[in-house]
């Protein structure tokens, strides 16, 4: 088994352990969770909007060049999936259940690329994957309590909710790392920019629509507050997993790979 390998296990392990200590202290301050939700819903939406918009979509830009079409197809797609759930479903409580399993699925998806970077840049330089996964595995903990956050105020049980956002953002992101990390280089940029342009898409949909309307619940002040302070959070995630990058590529060829294969190029050289 190769360096890089243990490695890409290692971060998605790491990963892992850390949306498995979110949900433990859920659990510990369950009551207090409950009484808060909007509160926590409004802080979520902070987070997930700001991810979208300053780490996603920029990304996606660079790796597709059909990103933005892509963007708005997957909030589409998220819109029509929220409206359909809600007329097909016969008890309010099943429309919930379905509502919030969508969103939930999005940050799935989120979570799975996350493992496959983990693996592409563990496969080029060490340095650069722990830096990157910095960032990233900060954002666990946070995109946990959103799944968590979402499933119990769709009719969930605490207990199914706790599995499910498990699934969702740890076991997504351990899973993808153990699958790509044989295969990592090979990886098609274009197909994971494509990834990123949709789930920002589908995670713009959730914030907007599941978690910010949520801040006049929670009062205007305290909601407008939680969210300023989920943005600010989710900013501070993104400039710690800026900074695990190498330099901007040169040249027009280059324009359309990440950074990680430019880290890969100048390594062949």
């Amino acid at each position: 088994m190769s360096a890089a390998y243990l490695l890409t296990l290692s971060l998605g392990l790491t990963a892992a352990l850390v949306c498995a200590l979110a949900l433990v202290l859920v659990h510990r301050a369950s009551g207090f969770t409950r009484a808060n939700a909007p509160l926590f819903a409004a802080f979520s939406g902070g987070v997930v909007v700001t991810l979208a918009l300053v780490r996603l979509i920029p990304e996606a830009l660079v790796l597709h060049p059909y990103a933005g079409w892509l963007v708005l197809a997957g909030f589409g797609f998220g819109l029509v999936l929220h409206v359909l759930v809600g007329a097909t479903m016969q008890t309010q409580t099943s429309a919930g259940r379905m509502r919030a399993l969508a969103p939930v699925l999005a940050i799935a998806v989120h979570s799975t690329l996350d493992g496959t970077v983990y693996a592409v840049t563990s496969a080029i330089d060490p340095y650069t994957a722990i830096s990157t996964a910095t960032g990233l595995i900060l954002h666990e903990m946070p995109e946990t309590l959103i799944c968590f956050l979402l499933l119990q105020r769709g009719g969930f049980s605490d207990r199914a909710a706790t599995v499910l956002a498990f699934l969702a953002a740890g076991a997504t992101t351990l899973l993808s790392a153990v699958i790509s990390g044989p295969f990592a280089l090979s990886v098609d940029p274009a197909l994971l920019g494509m990834l990123f342009a949709v789930v920002a898409g589908l995670l713009l949909q959730v914030g907007a629509s599941h978690l910010l309307g949520e801040t006049a619940q929670a009062g205007w002040l305290k909601g407008l507050s939680a969210v300023f302070a989920g943005a600010a959070v989710a900013a501070l995630m993104t400039l710690g997993h800026s900074d695990g990058h190498s330099h901007a590529p040169h040249g027009h060829a280059a324009s359309n790979l990440p950074d990680f294969r430019h880290s890969q190029s100048q390594g062949d050289r």
